[in-house]
């Protein structure tokens, strides 16, 4: 359960906390999820693909370390790339190091047919 601070903040112990592996290389970690956004931390291992889809929101990703390419676009760490509401990704592919990234999203986010 997560600690309420007196300053209104909350704790989230690491323990609190499991990897799911999502399939195609990718594992991701909910890290929160509140009024329409999600928050989670994404590891994709050599040549991991996320999967198509489309944004029922506004997505940020931050590219922590490694690289990848996102319909083209070549992504390296320290990279953020910003997906308006309604954008399709079909192809989404780490380096051959692999990556981490942070995203924030959609839940309704949809998965399309490859």
């Amino acid at each position: 359960m997560a600690e309420k601070p007196e300053t209104k903040q909350e704790i989230f112990s690491v323990d609190q906390r499991r990897w799911r592996d999502v399939g195609a290389g990718l594992c991701a970690l909910d890290l929160h999820e509140t009024n329409g956004r999600r928050l989670q931390l994404v590891r994709l291992g050599p040549a991991g693909r996320i999967l198509a889809h489309q944004h029922a929101g506004t997505e940020v990703m931050y590219l922590i370390c490694g690289s990848m390419v996102v319909d083209g676009v070549r992504l390296r760490a320290g990279d953020v790339l910003k997906s308006a509401t309604g954008t399709i990704h079909r192809e989404s592919v780490a380096g051959a190091e692999g990556c981490e990234l942070v995203i924030e999203c959609s839940p309704d986010d949809q998965l399309l047919r490859s």
